[in-house]
Order: C-alpha cells, then sequence, then structure tokens
C-alpha cells in the first residue's frame, strides 16, 4: 500500500453508513404517510366513472316478498340506488334514492307517507316531488313494469340519473 502524507492509503469502502441508512427509512416512511393520506383525499374529491352497469333490475322473489311486507325496498341498478315503493296493494312505484341536495341516501317513512333524507331534512312526497328542506329539484323517477302478483321490472327513464 502506497502511503500518503505518512498515513496508509484506504480503500473506499462499499458500506452504508447508519446516518444514511436512518435518512432512507425516514425519506421512505414520510413518502409512505403522504400516500396513505393523499390518495384517500383525492380519491374522494374526484367523482365516480359511471360504468354504465346495468339499465334495468327485475326484482327476485326475495325482494318481491320484502317489498310487500316492509313497503318499500332499496336496491342497485348499476350505479344507481333505487328506493321501490309499493303503492296500493301490488302496484310498485321507483324513484332515485339518492338526495338531490348532497347525495345522501333517503328513506321511506310509511306512518307519514313521505320520502325522508336525513342527512339535512329533506322531504319528498311519494311522487319525488320537494316538500321541504334544501333539496334543490326533485326525486328522478323510475319505469315500472309489472306489478308484484307477477314479475316486477325496474328501469331507467331516458333522464334518470
Amino acid at each position: 500500500m502506497a502511503e500518503r502524507n505518512g498515513s496508509p492509503a484506504t480503500e473506499p469502502r462499499n458500506e452504508v453508513s447508519r446516518r444514511r441508512w436512518i435518512d432512507v427509512v425516514l425519506g421512505s416512511s414520510v413518502v409512505a404517510w403522504l400516500g396513505a393520506v393523499v390518495f384517500p383525499v383525492l380519491r374522494y374529491l374526484t367523482p365516480p366513472a359511471d360504468e354504465g352497469g346495468a339499465s334495468k333490475a327485475t326484482l327476485t322473489d326475495a325482494q318481491r316478498v320484502e317489498l310487500k311486507a316492509k313497503g318499500f325496498l332499496i336496491l342497485r341498478i348499476g350505479t344507481d340506488r333505487v328506493l321501490a315503493i309499493k303503492d296500493g296493494d301490488v302496484k310498485v312505484k321507483a324513484l332515485s334514492a339518492k338526495c338531490t341536495h348532497e347525495g345522501c341516501t333517503v328513506q321511506f317513512q310509511a306512518s307519514e307517507a313521505l320520502i325522508w333524507c336525513a342527512c339535512h331534512n329533506g322531504k319528498f312526497n311519494l311522487d319525488g316531488r320537494v316538500l321541504s328542506g334544501p333539496p334543490p329539484r326533485p326525486l328522478a323517477a323510475f319505469a315500472v313494469a309489472g306489478d308484484l302478483t307477477g314479475s316486477v321490472t325496474i328501469s331507467k327513464q331516458g333522464g334518470a340519473a
């Protein structure tokens, strides 16, 4: 080994210093934390893509029995939430179950014969028209074919959201 300035020459080490290792670990944890915070926020802020999905649904026997017993049923047609209401003994009416104010799921109040949104106390009549509260528009209607004595098919109408 050659000596320089009175000290033996040393070969460079390929070891990672303790400080460098701590910097890498801390940097990785900061990046992971940012990802865990930023990703859900971005996902919440971007609207879901309308995948289309189904444009109609036929009620199963179990759904028809539940609708007869409770007087209402909430189901999905594609990405839409739909409130099916028993209208009389065998007829069925279907409205969007998504409040037009903030998008909360509405509830059927049989005792008061109205549709109620618990988020901001919005009230709709059984035709979907706004009775009170902050909702700016009525609930969208869905087309219903059939009745509870046979097959019931609920489908999107032209502008139903």
